[in-house]
């Protein structure tokens, strides 16, 4: 059950999203620029705006800062690499894209899927580039399987015991140095298998600022 509800923060009315799930505690977190509450039915609606209240300076930012990543339409935009690039449809019935200065011209009507799938193609290939450069530097480990796959709320994801990482195909959208986190955060999990403090200093070693690259990666937002 979804519930939609709104409150003032600073003089601005934002528009908030209960998610009534059977769990004991309550979750907030701004999701493509929109607060999103997950808790149980039975949680005070008061202890619900008290919680938002508390992240209220938090919350305005990330709401402001949130860019939407791609509209895919004819004369729309996606971001590739952090980098935005205008939409031009040639259609000409082929899945494929080009690149040509600050625009992407797409062959295909079907905008979405063929964009997607480039994405895809040119993520897949900075990661491999970068998984290579990353176990042959700093970790002792073979390379391992790797899947791009979407994702609503994760990353990445580290399936030590079948040596396999995947990745969200969102990561393709954003700054090199956020997906460098990413890879190096899951290749750590080849270590370490829990976020324990162990976990955290084996990525400190490898990335001393990885701090910084964790907090930009969270106010961009899946």
């Amino acid at each position: 059950m979804v519930e939609t509800k709104t409150i003032i923060l600073n003089e601005q009315e934002i528009i908030y999203k209960i998610h009534y799930k059977r769990i004991k505690n309550c979750y907030l977190r701004v999701e493509k620029g929109e607060v999103v509450i997950r808790c149980s039915p039975m949680f005070p609606q008061n202890e619900i705006e008290k919680l938002i209240r508390n992240h209220q300076e938090e919350i305005l930012e990330q709401i402001k800062g949130y860019i939407p990543k791609y509209n895919y339409q004819n004369g729309g935009y996606v971001y590739l690499f952090n980098q935005k690039y205008e939409i031009i449809l040639k259609d000409m019935n082929i899945k494929k894209c080009a690149l040509h200065d600050h625009q992407i011209y797409v062959y295909s009507k079907n905008i979405q899927t063929t964009i997607e799938m480039f994405l895809k193609q040119e993520l897949m290939h900075y990661l491999k580039e970068k998984i290579d450069f990353y176990l042959s530097m700093s970790f002792h480990h073979a390379l391992p399987e790797i899947q791009i796959k979407k994702m609503k709320r994760r990353w990445g994801a580290c399936f030590y015991q079948k040596n396999r990482v995947c990745f969200n195909l969102v990561l393709a959208h954003i700054d090199y140095a956020l997906i460098d986190y990413v890879i190096v955060h899951e290749l750590c999990h080849f270590i370490e298998a829990n976020h324990s403090k162990a976990f955290y200093h084996e990525i400190e070693k490898r990335m001393p600022d990885y701090k910084e690259r964790e907090r930009l990666l969270k106010d961009v937002g899946i």
